[in-house]
């Protein structure tokens, strides 16, 4: 199994994770560890092949990026502070998850790449980091000074660079995919490298700051 720098991330992440996860389970950021135990599982079992069928696993990608987006999601969603993005924010969640479950049941097959549905995710994702981000602006700037000392603020970091790499790849996958293109392969490689490193950094960065009062 050839060791890829990402997989690296993910593995520091989860022992940090478990290393803080007494601070963790304390604070909104409790079921980290076992949904990064939960990827961590999946990439090690994507090395060997064991989600193939028929030399394909995008019926797995699928679900595994629906959880993601759930789990990111409502995890972004509990850092609003403010009740007027809330609501907005968790119908496009619920809208997106709905959606997603459709075009894959009805619209590309469990066995294509629910491309329309992860896009959909992505997006929400973006506009919720990118609602987050707009309420540190009207922070006071004694508590924008504290910035980075906040969990909230390197976990939606991280997911922001995450999604937009994941916007960039599979808004290009349905034209360039199935060509066969060796350019894509090594894009794909690229973007995707960058995107996981910049997230489980980030989210490391995240479990350092949490203490126990982080609701």
């Amino acid at each position: 199994m050839e060791i890829k720098i990402y997989y690296c991330f993910e593995l520091l992440a989860l022992l940090t994770a478990f290393i803080k996860i007494k601070q963790l389970s304390a604070s909104r950021y409790r079921y980290f560890p076992l949904f990064l135990l939960f990827i961590v599982a999946y990439e090690t079992a994507s090395f060997y092949k064991v989600f193939s069928v028929n030399h394909s696993n995008l019926w797995a990608v699928n679900i595994v990026e629906l959880i993601e987006f759930m789990f990111y999601s409502f995890s972004i969603y509990t850092n609003l502070g403010t009740a007027r993005y809330k609501r907005p924010i968790l119908i496009a969640i619920v809208g997106s998850i709905i959606y997603s479950v459709l075009s894959l049941l009805l619209i590309h097959g469990f066995w294509k790449l629910n491309i329309s549905g992860i896009l959909l995710q992505t997006l929400v994702i973006i506009v919720a980091c990118g609602v987050y981000f707009r309420q540190l602006i009207s922070l006071p700037s004694a508590q924008a000074f504290n910035l980075l000392k906040q969990p909230g603020f390197w976990l939606n970091t991280g997911v922001l660079f995450f999604y937009l790499g994941e916007f960039l790849f599979f808004a290009s996958f349905s034209y360039l995919a199935y060509k066969n293109s060796f350019a894509y392969l090594q894009f794909w490689m690229v973007v995707s490298s960058i995107a996981n490193v910049l997230l489980y950094g980030c989210l490391i960065a995240c479990f350092l700051y949490v203490k126990p009062s982080t609701r």
